[in-house]
């Protein structure tokens, strides 16, 4: 009797296991996103309008390079395929018959579809439905836009210019702590992934410092009226306007000893680019540190002074955390050396 049980008990234990198994990878919390410089994103796109062809393109930016590509969608069985090289995790533009719309890219995904229900009398979008890893992202970027009517320090930061730059401080402030409460709404139901929550926080806190930083150039401005924020922040890696706030910090560090004036010959625009990789190398850490220095030196490289970059290169490899970014500069210095 005892010896008849023991079949059933092991089956009821490899069902639990399994069971428990499966339980775990359906609802453990994925790892968080990272650099790959050798990935695509593939995003696909229904059009819910079978008489017509549309005009399906995206816009993007990768945080290494600093400039906007556009890809154009091909047509496979009635779908819009669009492959996107990112290598990290990045907002882009979709366009559809001139229609924007903000979509999120994750390297490797290749799970994001979009569904679009077009209106046969006006040609406006009746509906739009997200699926894959990132909807839940994609659907904050356009109730966003709706909450704000498209209008938000990302979207259209042209409408708060002013001639007073108190004012204009002020504005970037309100402008800012609206889209945090917005932000904020979405946390609480736990809609977005706590990385990307991170990252929608420092590229609102950090657009909005730039611009201010940018803004009071050259300017006797009081620096209580600019924003104090962190440096070296290891949680914000992904975001595109810390980069751009850590380059303008620098040049405002460095504005009294280099001239980096329109006239300023090209001898100056060395110094203050190893200048600048100095002070960075000391201040930064981890990511931000590599990421940062990658970008300044792989810059270099388009503007066709890879002589310089060359000289930077070997200067600084061995202060790198990670290996990848050295490769990634290497291989890019060679095709360039090469005119590819």
């Amino acid at each position: 009797m005892k010896h008849s049980a023991i079949p059933w008990a092991l089956t009821v234990i490899m069902g639990l296991y399994v069971y428990g198994l499966t339980f775990y990878a359906q609802n453990r919390v994925p790892p968080e996103p990272s650099y790959d410089f050798y990935d695509t994103t593939c995003v696909s796109v229904q059009i819910h309008d079978p008489e017509s062809l549309h005009d399906v393109y995206g816009r993007f930016n990768n945080i290494l390079e600093g400039h906007y590509e556009l890809i154009k969608a091909r047509v496979e069985q009635k779908q819009y395929k669009l492959v996107f090289q990112v290598n990290s995790p990045r907002p882009a533009m979709l366009y559809i018959d001139d229609k924007a719309l903000e979509i999120f890219l994750v390297p490797g995904d290749t799970s994001l579809k979009i569904d679009v229900h077009v209106n046969p009398v006006t040609y406006q979008f009746d509906s739009l439905i997200f699926h894959g890893k990132t909807k839940n992202i994609c659907q904050y970027y356009l109730d966003k836009a709706v909450r704000f009517d498209q209008v938000h320090i990302r979207s259209k930061r042209g409408i708060i210019v002013s001639e007073d730059f108190e004012s204009y401080v002020s504005k970037l402030d309100s402008m800012a702590a609206r889209e945090l409460a917005f932000l904020a709404e979405r946390e609480i139901f736990s809609t977005l992934p706590d990385w990307f929550a991170r990252f929608e926080k420092n590229e609102i806190l950090y657009q909005k410092a730039y611009l201010k930083l940018s803004a009071a150039y050259n300017q006797d401005i009081s620096p209580k009226l600019l924003d104090h924020i962190a440096i070296d922040n290891q949680g914000a890696v992904f975001s595109y306007y810390y980069y751009l706030y850590l380059k303008t910090y620098l040049a405002h560090q460095l504005q009294d000893q280099i001239d980096l004036s329109p006239g300023g010959d090209s001898l100056q625009l060395l110094k203050f680019t190893k200048a600048q990789l100095q002070v960075a190398d000391s201040l930064l850490s981890g990511v931000p540190h590599d990421v940062f220095l990658t970008r300044s030196i792989f810059h270099q490289m388009t503007q066709g002074r890879t002589e310089i970059a060359e000289e930077l290169l070997a200067q600084y490899e061995s202060t790198f955390h990670q290996q990848k970014y050295v490769r990634f500069l290497h291989n890019q210095l060679t095709l360039h050396l090469q005119g590819i």
